[in-house]
């Protein structure tokens, strides 16, 4: 039997305060949780507090789903920038996240200036290099698109995901990114990601705002109810083997953002799914 997908949450996204997010958090009935911001530094640059609080919700039966530390944001040639992510961002980020029982480090797919076919062999040997350090720790790299990077859309990620040709590379899709780039996400564009997908970022886009172009999920125009269907379907089908997706928001206030992300997501997919689904 298979279980219904898990919500889980990026812990800024409902605070920036560890200790107050991980409450409101367990209030909600959500256990699951990418690390991404602390109060005053991003993973894997948190205080020993707030690690320790990590630890000690891990202990009550928290999970750690995804780290985020924000590695190859900058243009690959960036070479200094790229330098210190291969060489003390990500060993860090691993380390501390195979401590925590984590097993995905998310990483992004370099900020696209010129498409040069150099650059393009430069994005791949450096992703390779990242994923022999994740695999080292048995862990994947999960490459989340975004645009104007070289992982932008869902052929793009995935002809460079097939031609890095690691079985620690995969993708963290993120369809209202996609949106945000200009692009309708569609079946189509789900189906050329599916065979990557090992996590799922959820937030939703507001074109009509320009200040703050997201909205809490399911009050955007990104077609969550649609996209939704999609994974639960694949998984019905045995082609995606994801248990849980991960609220994003990018929404402010954050804790009314997250908690009405919760509820709506909560019922999109209580509409989808039975105990058997």
């Amino acid at each position: 039997m298979q279980q219904p997908l898990q919500i889980g949450f990026v812990t800024d996204e409902v605070s920036r305060d560890i200790a107050q997010s991980l409450q409101l958090c367990r209030e909600w009935g959500v256990g699951l949780f990418e690390l991404r911001e602390g109060r005053n530094r991003r993973f894997p640059y948190f205080d020993d507090d707030e690690l320790r609080l990590v630890r000690d919700a891990i202990d009550s039966g928290a999970r750690i789903t995804a780290v985020s530390p924000g590695i190859f944001k900058r243009p690959i040639e960036d070479k200094a920038s790229i330098k210190n992510d291969l060489e003390v961002r990500l060993p860090e980020s691993l380390r501390i996240a195979k401590d925590l029982g984590c097993p995905t480090v998310i990483a992004f797919g370099f900020e696209i200036e010129r498409d040069d076919p150099g650059l393009r062999s430069a994005v791949v040997d450096t992703m390779r290099r990242a994923a022999d350090l994740a695999a080292e720790a048995d862990m994947i790299v999960a490459v989340e698109n975004e645009p104007a990077f070289w992982f932008d859309t869902p052929e793009q990620c995935a002809s460079l995901i097939e031609e890095i040709g690691h079985p620690a590379v995969k993708l963290n899709w993120d369809p209202a990114n996609m949106h945000w780039g200009g692009v309708l996400p569609t079946k189509v564009d789900f189906d050329v990601a599916l065979p990557h997908i090992v996590n799922l970022h959820v937030k939703d886009f507001a074109p009509h705002d320009k200040q703050m172009p997201w909205r809490p999920v399911g009050e955007g125009v990104t077609p969550w109810e649609d996209i939704l269907s999609w994974v639960v379907d694949a998984r019905n089908d045995g082609l995606l083997h994801l248990n849980h997706l991960t609220i994003e928001t990018h929404y402010l206030p954050a804790e009314s953002g997250s908690r009405r992300s919760l509820e709506n997501v909560r019922s999109m997919l209580s509409k989808l799914q039975t105990p058997d689904s």
